[in-house]
């Protein structure tokens, strides 16, 4: 291997473990978040390339499900979003704690709608139950059901503040299977001792290919300089 070849390898492993720990970390600060979805990463070589790239991919698999006893507490359980209605546009949710605004709709904690069948839903009554299938009661009676939506295969979803999720590629079906679990909330999909092992890992890995840049570094500085004797 020619310095110059090395100097890149080094480099390159430099870039990907310094993504590689931002995105470990970004979990990592989400631990307590409900319903956080990791980000993985993860070093592929295309076949036209000689060198492996960073692969970045969102993590959807379920997280665990939490008793809270709080009747606006909502977790889904299996492949599924809530839909919400922001000022940018319906975006997807996992659940998390909603409330009631001063018109009794049941909204996100920063107070954006969720949406049923008919749009924003309306519970005025002095309870609210939630049923498996997202049906919503108010005092006894039916005012609605959770628009509940999963996406299609191949489908890009991008993340947006407050655990929620913009359709970027493909398209949104019917959830079907996935289950509202009222007064529970899903923890992320991490594990926090785990990642807190791999940041170790990639210092290490970061400190191992600055050590063998600075040794090619200083094999072509000696090359340099004894072409310049000759």
């Amino acid at each position: 291997m020619n310095p110059i070849d090395g100097i890149l390898r080094a480099a390159r492993t430099m870039s990907y473990f310094g993504r590689l720990q931002e995105v470990t970390a970004n979990n990592l600060a989400n631990v307590n978040t409900p319903g956080f979805k990791m980000d993985r990463l993860t070093a592929r070589r295309p076949t036209d390339l000689t060198y492996p790239i960073p692969v970045e991919s969102l993590d959807l698999s379920q997280g665990g499900l939490r008793t809270t006893g709080r009747s606006l507490d909502v977790a889904l359980e299996g492949t599924g979003f809530l839909v919400v209605e922001t000022e940018d546009g319906e975006r997807l949710s996992r659940g998390g704690s909603l409330r009631l605004d001063g018109g009794g709709r049941i909204v996100a904690d920063d107070g954006v709608p969720v949406l049923g069948a008919s749009g924003p839903i309306v519970a005025t009554g002095s309870s609210v139950e939630i049923e498996a299938d997202g049906t919503v009661k108010s005092d006894g009676q039916v005012v609605d059901r959770f628009r509940l939506v999963r996406v299609a295969e191949g489908t890009t979803l991008v993340k947006e503040g407050a655990g929620r999720f913009r359709l970027d590629v493909g398209e949104l079906l019917d959830a079907g299977e996935v289950i509202v679990r009222q007064g529970q909330l899903e923890d992320p999909n991490l594990d926090a001792v785990g990642g807190m092992i791999a940041l170790v890992g990639i210092q290490r890995g970061y400190g191992a290919a600055t050590t063998a840049l600075k040794t090619m570094d200083g094999v072509l500085g000696s090359v340099t300089t004894d072409l310049a004797r000759l």
